[in-house]
């Protein structure tokens, strides 16, 4: 019995401290007008190391071998840009800049030792590129009261992200499908490739509700999913308008269509620009 417990004792020290990949660092979601930094800790156990190496899938992005002059290499791929490194006996730190693409990348840390047993470790994680808006989606064209059967323009602007988000319009929780009058679009991309993001909903203000609970949600098709949202409320007349909602309505009517056509203007606008360069 005394023997077995000294097997099993000594068997747990040596996959404590055996040569091995003890922590990886790879950022769930980057943004591309950053820097991110990917760590690699590693526990040689006695093993002298020979050379520390990162890959972005299957390229080699970053070497790092302490019998070398220089000691360190940098591998500029497709989709990412490698700022630098740092690395020491337990541990190699880069620094990287990923494309303004909305990708997931897998990033990998290899580390080997010499001779003569020539040992590998190797572990894996995925970095998805993103960029976060920084606000939640604005209604717009949004009366605060309207007569039954009238007809309503809105329009709802999501911030700047990467990818741009989607947007969805639902009316007391229920989702608005298309009805074949779609008006969408996206702004021309700004610093590291971020886009704006537009929809407008056409509605008609039914009677039998007295109110209507408008809600726009922009959601990232990330895994998993990023959304924010911005609700409205709407109330319904059947007969004519309380007097605090008469004065200025039909100015009111006259600005939210003009605010449609200057969004939809702005967007081809830019939309313009940007394909011209």
């Amino acid at each position: 019995m005394k023997y077995l417990l000294l097997l099993m004792f000594l068997a747990t020290s040596s996959s404590s401290s055996a040569y091995e990949i003890s922590e990886l660092r790879v950022p769930l979601l980057a943004d591309p007008r950053r820097a991110a930094e990917l760590s690699c800790h590693f526990n040689m156990d006695q093993h002298r190391l020979h050379s520390v190496k990162w890959y972005r899938d299957m390229d080699e992005i970053f070497r790092y071998n302490p019998q070398q002059t220089p000691s360190i290499r940098l591998f500029n791929v497709s989709g990412v840009m490698v700022l630098g490194g740092s690395c020491q006996a337990a541990r190699c730190e880069v620094a990287v800049r990923p494309a303004p693409v909305a990708a997931r990348a897998l990033y990998t840390c290899e580390t080997s030792t010499e001779g003569p047993k020539f040992l590998i470790a190797r572990e894996t994680k995925a970095m998805t590129v993103a960029a976060m808006p920084t606000s939640d989606p604005v209604i717009s064209g949004a009366p605060g009261a309207a007569r039954a059967g009238e007809q309503l323009l809105l329009n709802c602007s999501a911030d700047y992200s990467l990818p741009p988000a989607d947007i969805r319009w639902y009316i007391d929780d229920q989702l608005q499908k298309s009805d074949g009058w779609e008006r969408s679009g996206l702004s021309a991309p700004s610093e590291g490739g971020l886009r704006a993001s537009w929809r407008a909903l056409r509605l008609s203000a039914a009677a039998a509700r007295g109110a209507l609970r408008v809600r726009c949600e922009a959601e990232l098709p990330l895994q998993p999913p990023v959304r924010r949202d911005a609700t409205a409320s709407i109330l319904v007349h059947t007969g004519t308008y309380p007097d605090k909602y008469v004065a200025g309505r039909g100015v009111t009517s006259i600005v939210n269509k003009a605010m449609f056509v200057i969004v939809i203007f702005w967007t081809f606008l830019k939309t313009s620009i940007f394909t011209s360069l």
